[in-house]
C-alpha cells in the first residue's frame, strides 16, 4: 500500500508540473496612458479650448496655440505668427468675459519700420546705449519676426495688467520691467513665465 501511495503522489506531482507548464501564471500588467493637452482657440465659441492630443485642434474650427515657446523661423514673415495671434485672441476673449478690454497696438513690423523706430529712439534718448533699453534695432527685435505684441500701449493699462497676471495660461509673457506693454510667446501655454528682464538691452 505504501508503494502504491508513493506512486500516486509522484503521478500527482508530475500532473501538477504539467498543468503549470500548460497554464502559465497570469501576470497583471498595468499600462499608464498619458494624455497631453493641446491648446486651441475655438472660433465659433471665441474661447480657449483644451483638447486631448489624440484629437488635437479641429481643422477649420480651431486655431492652434502651439505646444512650446515660439521662436524665430528660417525665413522672415510678413505678418504676426499665427500661433501668437491665436494666443492673443484666446486671452482677449477670456479678458472680455471678465469685463477687461484688451488690444494690441503693435505686433508685426517690417525691418525698415523697426530700424526707423530705433533711430527715432536714439534721437529721443541721445545715445544708442540708452535707446536700446526701449527699442531694439531690426536685427535684434522680435517684432519683425511676428513674435512680439505691444498690448494696450495707447489704451487703458488694465488690459496689459490682466495679461501679465493671466498670460501664462495662453503662453504669453511680459518681458521687460520698464515696458508694461511688451509681451512675447516665451513659454508653452499653461507654463510658467520667466523673471522679467530689466530692459531690452538685457537680451536672453
Amino acid at each position: 500500500m505504501f508503494f502504491i501511495a508513493v506512486l500516486l503522489m509522484g503521478a500527482a506531482g508530475l500532473f501538477g508540473l504539467a498543468a503549470d507548464a500548460v497554464m502559465p501564471k497570469e501576470n497583471k500588467v498595468t499600462q499608464e496612458i498619458k494624455i497631453n493637452p493641446v491648446y486651441c482657440f475655438n472660433k465659433p465659441s471665441e474661447s480657449l479650448v483644451i483638447r486631448p492630443d489624440f484629437i488635437g485642434c479641429i481643422i477649420g474650427e480651431d486655431l492652434p496655440l502651439g505646444q512650446s515657446e515660439i521662436t524665430e523661423s528660417t525665413e522672415r514673415p510678413t505678418d504676426l505668427h499665427p500661433h501668437v495671434l491665436a494666443r492673443f485672441l484666446s486671452a482677449q476673449a477670456a479678458a472680455k468675459a471678465e469685463g477687461v478690454t484688451m488690444t494690441f497696438d503693435s505686433g508685426y513690423r517690417t525691418l525698415e519700420t523697426q530700424n526707423y523706430l530705433f533711430q527715432r529712439a536714439i534721437k529721443e534718448h541721445k545715445t544708442p546705449e540708452e535707446a536700446i533699453k526701449w527699442v531694439l534695432p531690426g536685427d535684434l527685435s522680435r517684432h519683425p519676426w511676428g513674435l512680439a505684441l505691444d498690448v494696450n500701449l495707447h489704451h487703458e493699462k488694465s488690459g496689459a495688467s490682466w495679461l501679465e497676471a493671466n498670460g501664462s495660461t495662453f503662453g504669453l509673457c511680459r518681458v521687460y520691467e520698464n515696458e508694461w506693454w511688451h509681451f512675447e510667446p516665451l513659454i508653452a501655454p499653461g507654463g510658467v513665465c520667466p523673471p522679467l528682464l530689466p530692459d531690452a538691452s538685457h537680451l536672453k
